[in-house]
């Protein structure tokens, strides 16, 4: 039972790496990342709309929700209360990507992990878990005779503590603190285990608390008073086609067009790419910023790609948003462009025939461009 709590916290753990990793632009692409949930949420966009319009408060919240259960799994420490908010946040990811996780595309399936993590915490939260390995277990061990009050309702992982007070051989009962020796003597502990139903009656009624504060945030008006762009009606779509070829005047790849505008909301991008495969080395080969984190390549949707041959990418930093594109391919991402505003694009994979600080890298009109939202 605690090899599995330990389990569950290096998972958390690991998602706490790469929230803190600066690679992965966590935190400056969270406003990009949040709007890419609009058409998955379950309820509409209203959720995704108030994560993206305050990034900085949902993204350090992500980050501090996901420090504590790390901690919490790994050391033992409040096991049942980390179970209890697991489990809230898991409702939470999965009414925000409800459509995502149970959707079949035709090539698969993207079932997320959230189902299978509150099962995990259901386990625990009824099997005990926090007796060894665990800082509850000490706390209820060496500690309960000092705190009761915290043993009993928070640190014991056995049951609930009841203080016995036995009776005297004249019928009378010890004062309180008062042991079989006598006043003063230490008192006699039992314990008293909670049923399987109150265990389960408190972890329903935390989950049914998460499945609401997600439900009045999925319909909530309170997104529609918030500040900042909110995402468009998904059928109000742009389709954009960004070819990338060899200028013939110089031998270099050229993205056409390199300056583009578009209006706010949904966009839907294809990028033909004419330029040959290449390997990319120390590639950033995530797909961030877009919905669900996906690219189509060549019709299959991907969330990471091989750097034997990433041969531009297309990446847009004050956005969080990163496409790659491998050499003689089709690309094609859909993402919101909720801020209107003049943004700067670049390709961060080394192409042509001169250094990767050189050209066309870095040249405007070449391997870097702007784009206008309006």
């Amino acid at each position: 039972m605690d090899l599995l709590r330990v389990g569950i916290g290096i998972v958390w753990a690991l998602n706490l790496i790469f929230i803190l990793a600066p690679s992965n632009q966590f935190f400056s692409g969270f406003r990009q990342t949040a709007s890419g949930f609009a058409n998955s949420s379950l309820g509409g966009p209203g959720l995704a709309n108030l994560a993206a319009s305050y990034p900085a408060v949902f993204a350090w919240g992500v980050a501090l929700l996901t420090g504590y259960l790390a901690v919490a799994f790994l050391s033992g420490t409040t096991t049942r209360l980390a179970c209890i908010v697991g489990g809230i946040a898991s409702s939470l990811f999965i009414v925000t990507q409800f459509y995502s996780t149970f959707a079949l595309d035709g090539t698969g399936t993207d079932v997320g992990p959230h189902p299978l993590y509150i099962l995990i915490y259901l386990i625990l939260f009824l099997g005990g878990a926090g007796q060894y390995f665990a800082f509850d277990h000490w706390v209820w061990a060496s500690g309960h005779a000092r705190f009761p009050r915290l043993s009993r309702w928070i640190a014991s992982p056995r049951g609930v503590l009841r203080t016995e007070r036995p009776a005297g051989r004249d019928g009378a009962t010890f004062l309180a603190g008062a042991g079989p020796g006598g006043p003063g003597a230490d008192p006699v502990y039992s314990v008293l285990y909670p049923s399987a139903h109150t265990k389960l009656s408190f972890l329903a009624l935390g989950l049914a608390l998460g499945l609401a504060v997600a439900g009045v945030g999925a319909y909530s008006v309170v997104s529609a008073q918030a500040p900042g762009p909110l995402i468009g009606a998904p059928s109000l779509s742009t389709n954009l086609t960004l070819t990338i070829a060899i200028n013939l005047q110089n031998g270099w790849p050229q993205y056409t067009p390199a300056n583009f505008s578009v209006p706010s909301g949904r966009v839907s991008l294809t990028i033909v790419d004419d330029d040959a495969p290449m390997y990319f080395p120390g590639c950033l080969c995530a797909v961030t910023g877009t919905v669900g984190n996906l690219e189509q390549l060549n019709g299959t949707p991907l969330h990471t790609l091989n750097d034997s041959n990433i041969a531009h990418t297309f990446d847009v930093p004050a956005l969080g948003l990163n496409v790659l594109s491998p050499g003689m391919s089709v690309v094609t991402f859909t993402t919101y462009f909720n801020e209107t505003g003049t943004f700067s694009w670049t390709c961060e994979a080394p192409c042509g025939t001169l250094t990767p600080e050189g050209p066309p890298m870095g040249v405007p009109g070449y391997m870097t461009g702007t784009i206008t939202v309006l």
